[in-house]
């Protein structure tokens, strides 16, 4: 004798697809979260490493973020965030590159194939569209800007040993773009 059971997964199988979508993803921009940007730095720089092929990193800050959620409010420092994550991602050139929210009011940029010279325009890009992204649907000014300032680091002929490495350098390149100014790109050199 036997017994068979049928049992319909299509329900479990959505949740879990749900469940791992926002494992990997941030709550607030709909980027991917900070787990699945080192997940897919790894992946891509093993890649990149294996084929003598470039992959560069763009680090973003928000420039005097504090000073927009002080005079604005966190909803509506929360609803800035959204619109400079949406520009960040619309601003990808393939669909293998990847924008996260790095934490708080920054982001990343993982642009496998992409030597320092790409990274530069598209980081470029970056800033000219932040650069003119209107407030005025929040009930603000329609001449609030915001900026920020990005470092860009990029790996080709083995001068990073690691992709923490390679966050180190990009790293530093943000802090001296916000030390010459803000609203500035510096490339590691």
């Amino acid at each position: 004798m036997f017994v068979g059971v049928l049992h319909n997964l299509t329900a479990h199988k959505a949740e879990y697809s749900e469940l791992r979508r926002q494992a990997s993803t941030d709550h607030l921009t709909g980027l991917a979260n900070r787990y699945n940007l080192e997940k897919t730095l790894n992946k891509s720089w093993n890649e990149n490493i294996v084929s003598g092929q470039p992959i560069s990193f763009i680090l973003i800050d928000v420039d005097y973020f504090k000073h927009f959620n002080d005079q604005f409010g966190h909803v509506n420092g929360d609803k800035c965030l959204q619109k400079i994550a949406k520009v960040i991602d619309d601003c990808l050139p393939s669909s293998d590159s990847l924008a996260a929210r790095y934490g708080g009011e920054e982001f990343a940029v993982i642009l496998p194939r992409s030597h320092k010279a790409d990274a530069e325009l598209i980081a470029k890009h970056i800033q000219q569209q932040i650069n003119i992204i209107n407030f005025s649907d929040l009930g603000l000014s329609s001449t609030l800007r915001v900026s920020v300032s990005q470092g860009i680091s990029c790996e080709y002929s083995g001068q990073y040993r690691t992709p923490e490495a390679l966050i180190c350098s990009a790293d530093t390149a943000l802090y001296r773009a916000k030390a010459e100014g803000r609203d500035r790109i510096n490339i590691s050199l």
